[in-house]
């Protein structure tokens, strides 16, 4: 499986973000422990608040989104791989 368009997924299915990449290598990282345990996954840029409390401002990262059912398998990869930063809460 790869990285797909959001019109690659069926009308009516959930999507859901798995994770939350602040830099391009964590991104990077991502996309290979998705595409190792065979995720299809929609990647997208995003913007979030640096939760610096030194220097709070906007960033931009890439937002990771698979199907609903495939939420555990990709969060466990991920975790596995040691990508826990950007990791949604379950």
């Amino acid at each position: 499986m790869a990285r797909v368009t959001e019109e690659a997924f069926e009308e009516g299915t959930e999507i859901v973000r798995v994770y939350l990449a602040a830099t391009l290598s964590e991104a990077q990282s991502v996309e290979r422990v998705l595409e190792t345990v065979g995720a299809d996954y929609l990647a997208e840029t995003e913007t979030f608040r640096n939760p610096s409390l030194l220097a709070p401002r906007q960033r931009t990262g890439v937002g990771f989104w698979v199907k609903e059912a495939a939420l555990d398998t990709a969060a466990d990869a991920l975790a596995s791989a040691g990508l826990t930063a950007g990791l949604v809460k379950r």
